[in-house]
């Protein structure tokens, strides 16, 4: 016969296809146990494709014991894989209302928050958590995590190895040691961490992109855009948009003194070149160093898919834009210049179209970047046509809003939720 305590080892063991068939086994003999249908929830959630029937399983849960603090629990563990952190919320609380004394309720109230970048909110949920268990894993973990996020990094690496020196076969303890050494500067040792998650656990995705960032941080170009990157997560959307948009007021107030006074260029032209640089560098950073760990033994074997793309696409345009720079050095041309500058600012829309996180907003983002690689094909033909230079003068000035469109569209993207 099958036997609860079985379905509950198999899925601490991750075999959720076994668990499946024990829970429906249980379910047979006894369809009004709630606690089988938030089991069989949990084994769900693994297939993407079966979220709604997980959510609806953890739901008739809830419908059969409502005082049961556990299935309201599990219903919000169900809205937080799906990223619908407001029925989250509201499950988690239902569960403590329920039982405020146990600690993993509290931990997902701090894994809620740490998803929606509410660093304090998540450090205090977890504080609330480990004041009840002061060894709990998961709301160690997240302590960790928000104390580095609020740039505590010093006590975020203390936290973090704490909690690892009490789990050292848990995954999650690794990951987010390796997080707060990567942050705190050390890549050295996050790569050993997150090596270690890998080993514990090969499908842990936050290990995946911890060590493609450690491996990548070998480079003290990437390094200097990551510390950036870690800074300016730190603060909430609206802040990091009014930082950038500030930093492009500046930028355009010295471009217009600079033609008003042509001797400040001198002090203009290099700010405004570093920050271009610095600009692009933030945008392609990523598929262009992750481009680079192709040819490293283990770091290839990290990419997915989509990561692989990217960094095909970022090699063609590097190698196409030297090759163009090349043929102008060699050949005293000036074409060259123009080629070799169309393809680097091409890497813009490519990182843009590659860091969606849906295949609808990437596909529009493809569409918007094919629509931008073309503009400069029509301002030639409309040139040929005409038999003049004068249109690709309002061609260009239309590829470079277009370029800083796409930049400012995908960030936009990339800070609304994907509710699933």
């Amino acid at each position: 016969m099958p036997s609860l305590s079985r379905a509950q080892l198999l899925i601490q063991q991750q075999r959720f296809d076994l668990a499946e068939r024990e829970l429906r086994g249980l379910l047979v003999e006894d369809p009004d146990q709630a606690e089988l249908h938030s089991l069989l929830a949990v084994c769900m959630l693994q297939e993407e494709s079966r979220w709604m029937e997980a959510t609806e399983e953890a739901q008739i849960a809830v419908g059969l014991e409502p005082d049961s603090p556990f299935v309201h629990y599990m219903l919000g563990r169900v809205y937080l894989v799906r990223n619908r952190l407001t029925e989250a919320r509201g499950a988690a609380a239902e569960a403590i209302g329920l039982d405020p004394y146990d600690a993993d309720y509290f931990g997902l109230v701090a894994e809620i928050e740490l998803n929606d970048r509410k660093w304090q909110a998540a450090l205090d949920a977890s504080l609330s958590g480990l004041s009840i268990d002061a060894e709990n894993e998961l709301c160690s973990n997240i302590r960790s995590i928000a104390l580095e996020r609020l740039g505590r990094s010093n006590e975020a690496l203390q936290s973090a190895r704490e909690t690892l020196s009490r789990s050292p076969e848990s995954s999650l303890s690794h990951v987010s040691f390796g997080w707060a050494a990567l942050n705190s500067g050390n890549y050295k040792q996050a790569q050993e961490s997150f090596r270690e998650a890998l080993r514990l656990d090969p499908t842990s995705e936050p290990a995946r992109d911890g060590m493609i960032y450690a491996l990548n941080n070998r480079s003290f170009i990437f390094r200097f855009v990551y510390r950036f990157y870690a800074w300016i997560g730190r603060f909430a959307g609206k802040y990091q948009f009014a930082m950038i948009f500030g930093a492009w007021v500046v930028i355009q107030i010295l471009s217009k003194l600079d033609d008003a006074n042509p001797a400040m260029r001198v002090v203009t032209l290099p700010i405004t070149l570093a920050y271009f640089l610095f600009v692009l560098l933030t945008w392609i950073a990523t598929p262009l160093f992750n481009t680079f760990l192709r040819f490293h033994s283990f770091g290839r074997h990290l990419l997915n898919r989509k990561e692989i793309w990217a960094s095909n696409l970022m090699a063609v345009c590097i190698i196409t834009a030297f090759v163009a720079g090349g043929t102008t050095i060699a050949t005293s041309g000036a074409t060259g210049v123009g080629v070799f500058g169309y393809w680097i600012l091409m890497m813009i829309p490519v990182a843009a179209t590659f860091q969606q996180s849906t295949p609808k907003r990437t596909l529009v983002f493809a569409s918007a970047a094919t629509i931008i690689a073309l503009l400069p094909v029509y301002g030639i033909v409309r040139c040929l046509i005409e038999q003049s230079p004068a249109p690709m003068s309002g061609v260009l000035s239309m590829f470079g809003w277009s370029l800083l469109g796409i930049q400012i569209a995908s960030g936009f993207a990339a800070s609304m939720p994907v509710r699933k």
